[in-house]
């Protein structure tokens, strides 16, 4: 087996992703948690500078996410967590669940920055958008079959989790079916095990 170093965040969701895709596939890495602004080794590997990275014998890299949890699946001797049968529906929600998480993350950046440097359009800006993608989740989503677990589920997961984490649990008062198969699926082990933590 390779040895796979997965340089991540303590609370990147798209992290937390690729996390616990390994630990469903049951992929062994060895996880090394960075701050990403001080990290300035990883430009070796990743000019972009974004985790996660995974590292692969130490001489091949693979970026992005996506793309790690892809090459997850596709080593892993388990079943895989792509649908074939609506393969584009999953492709599809994911990257929508992608923009969730981008949109949160975006929003909190910028109120990082000072008070006089922000910009209240842009975080408001954000904030419609986080509100009418979950709302379209709730509507349009209809993978809630939580006896098999797919990539789509994991990101949705993810992302509303780090929505919750990173700026409000509103939502739930008008998505119920979301809501309520949120907190089924976060009793998996994989998921109490990759709680996001402030360091």
């Amino acid at each position: 087996m390779k040895k796979l170093t997965l340089y991540n965040g303590p609370n990147s969701p798209f992290g937390r992703k690729t996390k616990i895709t390994a630990i469903i596939l049951e992929i062994p890495i060895e996880e090394k948690i960075i701050k990403i602004q001080e990290a300035e080794f990883i430009d070796n590997y990743n000019p972009l500078r974004k985790i996660p990275t995974l590292i692969i014998d130490n001489n091949q890299t693979i970026i992005d996410s996506d793309n790690i949890c892809l090459y997850f699946d596709k080593i892993s001797n388990k079943e895989s967590i792509y649908s074939t049968k609506n393969y584009w529906n999953v492709m599809s929600t994911i990257s929508i669940a992608n923009g969730l998480m981008e949109s949160v993350l975006e929003r909190k950046t910028e109120l990082i920055r000072p008070t006089n440097e922000q910009s209240k359009s842009f975080i408001q800006k954000q904030e419609i958008r986080i509100f009418r993608t979950i709302n379209w989740l709730e509507k349009n989503w209809n993978n809630f079959e939580n006896n098999k677990i797919s990539m789509d589920q994991i990101s949705v997961a993810c992302a509303l989790e780090y929505t919750k984490f990173r700026f409000t649990d509103s939502w739930i008062n008008s998505c119920n079916n979301l809501n309520i198969w949120l907190e089924e699926f976060n009793k998996h082990k994989f998921m109490e095990l990759t709680i996001p933590k402030d360091i």
